[in-house]
């Protein structure tokens, strides 16, 4: 169970970089009584909400803590990770290049990923595309969602996986499949994929491999949330995708 409400962030984010935050309206008593009790119930350490109304952001704010060891709050500028809403970009970012040629979804994967294993050949993009690869998913409770591993580190730990079935012969939901996909389209060539949007612009998201730069580069420090779920009566740290 994902706890932290990442499409609420999104709502926020976007909103706060287009309006000014309105007074305080009358009303918002009540919005804080509903959110303390969902929260509760829901056993949600904290989120990210805001309210638009006619293009306008009426209230902006954050609830509970964004780390419950620490007892750091949740703020308007909280950032939360977004879990399994990603998929629908990269598979926009695949279909993207797939028109212009880049790759082809009956291109085997281990074109891409030619040190992966021999079990893998059958797999092509398509089957990743629509959790029919076979490949199990490797959101499982022995995985450690706290390490930052690179890109290059997690695809290589994916190889670990065995394939279930024959790719096509059933569906399955793996998110392994869309990490794998990120890592393929990071090494196709021009790994850059413009996207527009409705309003006519074009945003040009540069895709480049993670490696050994990634630790090379300066850090600074950003309100991120820790991401838990639930398991039973226990509160679990680490962020379960789906």
């Amino acid at each position: 169970m994902l706890v932290f409400p990442a499409i609420l962030t999104f709502a926020l984010q976007a909103a706060t970089t287009t309006a000014v935050v309105q007074p305080t309206p009358s009303w918002l008593p009540r919005v804080d009584r509903f959110v303390g009790e969902q929260m509760q119930e829901q056993r949600v350490p904290g989120i990210s909400l805001a309210i638009v109304k006619d293009g306008s952001l009426v209230v902006a704010k954050g609830y509970g803590e964004s780390n419950v060891e620490h007892h750091v709050p949740v703020t308007a500028e909280t950032i939360f990770q977004s879990g399994s809403v990603g998929k629908q970009f990269t598979a926009a970012a695949v279909m993207l290049m797939v028109e212009e040629g880049r790759l082809a979804l009956e291109d085997p994967i281990t074109k891409y990923l030619p040190d992966a294993p021999a079990s893998w050949k059958p797999i092509r993009v398509r089957h990743l595309l629509t959790h029919t690869s076979g490949i199990p998913d490797y959101a499982v409770d022995s995985f450690d969602y706290r390490h930052d591993a690179t890109e290059e580190e997690l695809t290589r730990m994916m190889y670990a996986l065995t394939p279930q079935f024959e790719p096509g012969a059933k569906w399955e939901y793996s998110n392994t499949g869309y990490l794998l996909l990120g890592a393929i389209i990071h090494r196709c060539p021009d790994g850059s994929t413009a996207i527009s949007s409705p309003s006519g612009s074009s945003a040009r998201s540069a895709c480049r491999r993670r490696g050994s730069s990634a630790r090379q580069t300066s850090f600074r420090t950003v309100p991120r949330a820790t991401s838990y779920s639930t398991a039973s009566s226990r509160t679990r740290i680490g962020l379960r995708p789906r």
